[in-house]
């Protein structure tokens, strides 16, 4: 007998941002380890803020919701689809570190239920292009998450460091004399480092046009990311934004529930959101 799946979805919550509103994730997942219907719960990339804080503090501070996620593992697959501000979480599967964390992080992950099909990515790659289009700017997403404290210095200057430790001499010595490289470095870095409401501003319609393309009409397929803190379903109902639990978004504490082809995106202890919208293309 084929089974029948309840996937949840979150993403952006941000854990370690001043305006995470932890409490109300927090009692969501309380509420989630009642419901004997979800079969997979999805974190869709930024639950972790490493480019704003270290990311041993966040843990710690944030004990009791990542103990709550790993209880859900007893009896529900939990998904971790690895953002741009927790991007380093990648690097962690091919390292011993690796051993130590209960979930395995993805950077896209396809869930198959019955005929259709949801195809999970956080969304930077509408923004910035995949890592062989752009791969300047993913060394320095997965920078900023290593080299942030929570004694912020020189940020810009580490990132640089960062990139160029192991370089050759001459390799260091043309790139600095250039300036091209590091002046792009820094640039990107001071960039990244806004918020996704200021820095998507003239963005966001390129970003969901992407999505739009990225999905390509595919029959019985949802394609589900974050990113943008924008939550929406389109009228095609075949690209979704799961949105973001920080309260700096217009709206913000959704989540996203998908079973047997239909999303639905509710807004916590407040209830569902209907509107249907209309993507560019």
């Amino acid at each position: 007998m084929m089974e029948r799946k309840k996937v949840v979805v979150i993403s952006d919550t941000h854990l370690g941002y001043e305006k995470c509103d932890r409490a109300s994730l927090n009692d969501f997942l309380s509420a989630l380890q009642k419901d004997p219907d979800v079969t997979d719960l999805v974190l869709l990339g930024d639950i972790v803020d490493m480019w704003r804080r270290d990311a041993s503090g966040v843990f710690l501070e944030s004990r009791e919701i990542v103990e709550k996620i790993i209880r859900l593992q007893e009896r529900t697959r939990v998904h971790y689809v690895a953002g741009n501000h927790d991007y380093h979480l990648l690097h962690l599967k091919n390292t011993k570190q690796f051993f130590m964390y209960p979930l395995e992080f993805k950077e896209n992950l396809t869930i198959e239920d019955g005929q259709y099909a949801y195809r999970f990515m956080h969304g930077y790659e509408f923004e910035y292009g995949p890592r062989e289009a752009n791969p300047t700017m993913h060394l320095v997403m997965n920078a900023l998450c290593r080299v942030m404290s929570d004694e912020q210095g020189y940020v810009e200057d580490d990132v640089w460091g960062l990139v160029t430790k192991g370089w050759s001499e001459i390799s260091y010595f043309f790139s600095t004399i250039l300036l091209f490289r590091k002046r792009r470095i820094k640039a990107i870095t001071t960039q990244l480092r806004d918020n996704p409401e200021k820095r998507l501003t003239d963005k966001i319609q390129d970003v969901d046009r992407r999505a739009y393309e990225a999905q390509g009409g595919k029959p019985n397929e949802i394609l589900v990311y974050g990113h943008t803190h924008r939550p929406f379903i389109n009228k095609q109902e075949n690209v979704v934004n799961s949105g973001s639990w920080v309260t700096d978004a217009t709206t913000h504490n959704t989540y996203l529930e998908l079973s047997e082809g239909r999303p639905r995106l509710f807004v916590f202890g407040k209830g569902e959101i209907l509107e249907r919208v209309d993507l560019p293309r």
